[in-house]
């Protein structure tokens, strides 16, 4: 969707960027916020078999102290603890799923499980953050989180060096935490392998989407990407127009509002390498911290946020100092998309 991003973009391009955001965030923000540990990781699987790590992501962005940043800044902050893998399949072993996909069961029934902790919490009226895990667990957060809000339609801004637009039949590697679009989007629910009772079931249209930060996207996921017409702001477009006109362009596509409420999943392997090192596919030349930062206060600032996901936080990889840096980051980006604040 290069040729229709720089469309979009067009019109916009040297207007005052914070004037034009500003006419988005008429509502209050929801100081309200409840929070969901996803310990999850089969959603990518190692080929020695030992555990991957970025099932440690909740604890490690938790003991940042993050959660009680934002309550003294004045949020009703309620953690509503972790939900767990079910034991029967924490220690199985890798099985397939009809097309390849691996631990396709197990990635399913967990993520339905955390479909049913999201919608509780957002049918408490409270913003729900889910820290990650893998980003296979969106198959749940935004089922839930659809769930949750029948008679409105949910607006994704997917944050990412990755489409996660595969399935298994055109998965490179059939990890699931590349999947997890694919089994949302009404025009790809006839290629994508589902439970017995047809969960999850699909919600989302291609114009519902926009995906920011790409620069590793599979041949056959840019052309599905194509063919349904998503938009797409690559790192490229990113480079030549600038951040800032990228980010008012993507808001203005998805128009939130009391009826189309936003959903922003962050994966930190967004952010250039320098700034995130431990996460499990990094790809050089992605955003700044600051790049990052300000979609998150201009999300924040839309009034809209209802839904925030963040994963693929690894502590195991890298050196103390490279999780210490990456797990900051995760600190700063939540509180300037719950709080407006980067201290």
């Amino acid at each position: 969707m290069y040729r229709a991003a720089l469309c979009l973009l067009a019109p916009t391009m040297g207007r005052n960027v914070q004037r034009s955001l500003s006419c988005l965030a008429a509502p209050a923000v929801n100081t309200k916020v409840g929070v969901i540990g996803a310990v999850f990781e089969k959603g990518q699987v190692r080929g020695d078999g030992r555990r991957i790590g970025v099932g440690d992501g909740p604890k490690v962005i938790r003991e940042t102290g993050v959660l009680n940043h934002l309550a003294g800044l004045g949020l009703d902050v309620q953690d509503f603890g972790d939900v767990e893998e079910n034991s029967d399949t924490k220690d199985a072993e890798i099985q397939l799923g009809p097309d390849g996909e691996r631990h396709h069961t197990a990635v399913l029934e967990y993520n339905r499980r955390l479909a049913a902790a999201v919608s509780q919490v957002v049918k408490e009226g409270r913003v729900c953050v889910t820290l990650g895990g893998d980003h296979s667990i969106t198959i749940g957060t935004l089922n839930g989180h659809t769930a949750a809000v029948p008679d409105q339609q949910v607006v994704v801004l997917w944050v990412d060096a990755h489409a996660d637009l595969n399935t298994g039949a055109i998965s490179p590697t059939g990890n699931m935490h590349g999947m997890p679009m694919a089994h949302h989007l009404r025009g790809m629910a006839q290629q994508v392998n589902r439970m017995s009772d047809g969960w999850p079931h699909p919600c989302l249209d291609a114009h519902h989407i926009v995906y920011v930060g790409l620069r590793d996207v599979d041949p056959c996921e840019r052309e599905l990407m194509d063919q349904m017409g998503i938009l797409s702001f690559s790192m490229r477009e990113v480079d030549r127009v600038g951040f800032h006109s990228v980010l008012e362009a993507a808001l203005s596509h998805l128009k939130p509002s009391p009826s189309r409420p936003l959903h922003l999943s962050f994966d930190i392997d967004a952010l250039d390498p320098a700034e995130a090192p431990s996460t499990g596919t990094r790809v050089r030349g992605g955003l700044t911290l600051r790049e990052g930062l300000a979609l998150c206060e201009a999300v924040q600032e839309t009034g809209y946020l209802s839904a925030l996901d963040l994963v693929e936080v690894n502590p195991s990889i890298g050196t103390g100092k490279d999780a210490a840096i990456t797990t900051n980051a995760a600190r700063l980006l939540l509180l300037s998309a719950l709080a407006g604040r980067r201290t």
